[in-house]
């Protein structure tokens, strides 16, 4: 997509004052300090589906952290970097913690078919363990193996991940026991609907490269042998992003020495008092530091792509990182854009934050980063709509500072957050919340075997203020909330459908491009980052 440069003194209206709007409107001002941004939202605060409130407990004044979004960035891309290098031009480099690979907090684990957590594999004992506990071998899959480098490759139609595995293996085991749960802790999507080519790329990439999987991994690997001793003569390079990143706007950035320490050491990150805190000193900073205004409370009542009209006054491009069909409703009758932003399919997720002072809630003798849970076809289909949960004390008891030395101390407190719904709630109705608390009990007593008669439980609702009196040993609090379409689904059609959007903006010459989730590479926060610098360097 060619975006034109914007006029001097130009004026850019920002649909979202989420992650993906302020880093857009960050790196475009840095690029062009003379341009005016309206940013625009409606809620009454920054960040988005990024949400970090703190439980108020009044007797002993803590503040106890509860994410209600994202709360790590795990593996090593070029949005993290930029997240990281901005927060170190705000001054919070203090906020910035990570988690050894070795970490017990590192450990991910996914349920069985009789719904047992088993950590996945990452030792000879657990992989030993996780064969004889989860169903990924069948006689069709080992005869499948053998016969995949035969398998002809699909050139041009999209397939489903399901549909993928089942015709280059024979076999749905592995997409039924352990890849529909990374699609759920991922996109809370459903492997017989997702797009092989929107969420799983580079496997359909060896396919049409090599012909077969097993032929690209192969010649991978005959390559990167032939060739390890120039390899380690050749330090690691910084993607392109990166270093026009660092050319533009910070020289002074190092980013390689960063890559390269993250990659060898710290394969997760998180922020000390919540993710939020990025948006909410970005936010600070473009009020005090750029000609930026956010309007606040204020919906998107009118958008006009062609004249950069958005709810009566006139912009020199519009970036909309807003839900599609809020975009769609507010664009004039008839656009033909509307079909495709009307198309995009979104889930929605029922999440409970849970605390209590004992460590009841996360097994001891299996601590990590959580677990994820398969769809499971052979049994009855996770009529809890469980996707996952996250154990956030075992990650917070774990991390330490990537540039202060910071240390976290253990203590006993025990905090997890359980996820439900996903595409399991396109099947059918969301259920009241009275009913998804009962189910989040019956996760905690059924998977984690909580004996939950031996606490007096406090319930939070989400339109309640997130306080309470006192917290007791025998406490344990629930607070809960429904992100509503909150996810959108990279299903069969994703990538046409892109195609067909970018390609009207283009054509059309319309003063609006597309930032967030939606047309985008990945639902990811780093994904996010690294789309609105990109987008900046093309508008500058």
């Amino acid at each position: 997509m060619s975006l034109l440069s914007l006029p001097r003194n130009g004026k850019v209206a920002v649909l979202g004052a989420g992650i993906s709007g302020l880093t857009f409107t960050y790196f475009l001002s840095k690029l062009r300090p003379d341009l005016q941004f309206s940013v625009f939202d409606k809620a009454n605060r920054v960040g988005g589906w990024m949400s970090s409130p703190h439980l108020h407990v009044r007797n002993t004044n803590e503040s106890i952290l509860l994410e209600k979004g994202p709360r790590t960035l795990r593996g090593v891309k070029d949005g993290s970097l930029l997240m990281i290098d901005i927060l170190r031009k705000l001054n919070l480099e203090n906020q910035i913690e990570v988690l050894d690979k070795n970490s017990n907090a590192n450990k991910k684990y996914i349920t069985d078919a009789q719904g047992e957590i088993v950590q996945v594999p990452n030792s000879i004992s657990s992989t030993i363990n996780f064969l004889k506990r989860v169903e990924v071998l069948d006689s069709k899959l080992i005869s499948g193996l053998f016969k995949e480098p035969f398998v002809k490759p699909v050139l041009n139609d999209d397939e489903t991940v399901e549909q993928f595995f089942k015709r280059r293996l024979g076999s749905t085991v592995l997409t039924d026991n352990v890849i529909s749960a990374i699609m759920h802790g991922i996109y809370a999507g459903d492997v017989g609907k997702l797009s092989v080519k929107s969420v799983l790329p580079d496997l359909k990439d060896m396919e049409l490269e090599s012909g077969s999987i097993a032929k690209h991994l192969f010649k991978k690997l005959l390559s990167s042998s032939s060739s390890s001793s120039s390899k380690r003569d050749n330090p690691t390079q910084l993607s392109e992003c990166l270093q026009t990143y660092e050319q533009l706007l910070s020289p002074e950035a190092n980013l390689l020495s960063l890559q390269t320490k993250l990659k060898s050491s710290y394969p997760m990150i998180k922020l000390h008092d919540g993710m939020e805190t990025l948006p909410k000193h970005l936010a600070k900073y473009l009020l005090t530091q750029t000609k930026t205004k956010i309007k606040f409370n204020t919906s998107i009542e009118q958008c006009d792509p062609i004249t950069g009209e958005i709810n009566g006054d006139k912009f020199d491009h519009i970036r909309s990182t807003i839900n599609a069909h809020a975009l769609a409703k507010a664009l004039p009758s008839g656009n033909p854009l509307v079909s495709n932003l009307n198309s995009i399919q979104y889930v929605s997720i029922f999440l409970t934050n849970v605390y209590t002072r004992k460590s009841v809630l996360i097994p001891k003798n299996k601590p990590g980063f959580g677990f994820l849970r398969p769809r499971h076809k052979r049994v009855a289909d996770n009529p809890q709509a469980l996707l996952g949960t996250i154990y956030d004390s075992d990650i917070e008891n774990s991390v330490e500072g990537l540039f202060n030395g910071y240390k976290a101390i253990p203590n006993e407190n025990n905090k997890l957050t359980l996820m439900m719904g996903g595409h399991y709630y396109t099947n059918w109705s969301i259920p009241s919340n009275k009913l998804n608390i009962k189910i989040v009990k019956d996760v905690l007593q059924e998977k984690l075997k909580v004996d939950l008669s031996q606490y007096n439980i406090k319930v939070i609702p989400d339109d309640q203020k997130l306080q309470v009196d006192s917290i007791n040993d025998d406490d344990m609090v629930m607070s809960y909330c429904l992100h509503k379409d909150c996810i959108p689904q990279y299903n069969i059609g994703y990538q046409e459908n892109k195609t067909k959007a970018l390609d009207i903006l283009e054509k059309q010459h319309y003063k609006l491009s597309f930032g967030g989730t939606v047309f985008a590479d990945g639902v990811g926060v780093p994904d996010c980052v690294s789309n609105s610098f990109n987008a900046a360097l093309m508008l500058r």
